[in-house]
């Protein structure tokens, strides 16, 4: 047995998940690239996040280990990362929030998705897409960045009061304090077209 919270991993296209559950350690889906082999040595896990194909997990000391396919660096830890609190991986990048409020960017940068906006502070949630990114700031305002094809990093104009956000592959969502929901981006499926009574 492992001693230390035990946290279930698995690869989920542009999702960031957050358990503290005192489970075993196990992943399941498909290995294309190690993605679901979550280290043995791996315990006091407090947050998690899931590329394509690779997988984050945030340790209660505030320091990030990744595991799975390494093209582009996406699991390449900054050297140094530390203060750690929330996690979040896209399809070839990975995502870090810090306790001071800033993030961290790292793996394919060719569309920008690793460029955080200069000046971004106060971050309090983040988010990874496909090839974007948001971050919910403490004031409820929203920044993005990254792969524009779709309008998934407009933000739509006068946005606040945002007390959560998520990405899909190329839309985004915004989750308001007054419970309705705003939805932006591709919409090939329908995807931001948000059920009547939640959208705004």
């Amino acid at each position: 047995m492992l001693a230390g919270p035990k946290i279930p991993f698995w690869a989920a296209e542009g999702s960031n998940w957050r358990s503290r559950a005192s489970i075993k350690r196990k992943s399941w889906r498909q290995i294309i690239a190690g993605q679901t082999n979550a280290p043995p040595w791996l315990t006091n896990v407090v947050g998690i996040g899931g590329g394509d194909n690779h997988a984050l997990a945030l340790k209660n000391d505030g320091t990030v280990v990744s595991w799975g396919l390494d093209t582009f660096g996406r699991t390449n830890v900054p050297a140094g990362l530390s203060n750690v609190v929330e996690v979040a991986g896209g399809i070839q990048h990975s995502l870090a929030l810090k306790a001071d409020g800033s993030v961290v960017a790292w793996g394919d940068n060719s569309l920008g998705q690793t460029n955080v906006p200069a000046g971004l502070s106060n971050a309090v949630a983040i988010a990874a897409g496909g090839y974007h990114n948001l971050a919910l700031k403490k004031d409820g305002a929203v920044a993005a960045w990254g792969y524009n094809a779709f309008g998934q990093t407009n933000v739509p104009a006068n946005l606040s009061n945002v007390v959560a956000v998520t990405a899909g592959f190329g839309h985004s969502l915004a989750l308001k304090a007054d419970g309705s929901l705003i939805v932006w981006g591709y919409n090939n499926a329908g995807q931001t077209n948000a059920p009547p009574g939640l959208g705004q």
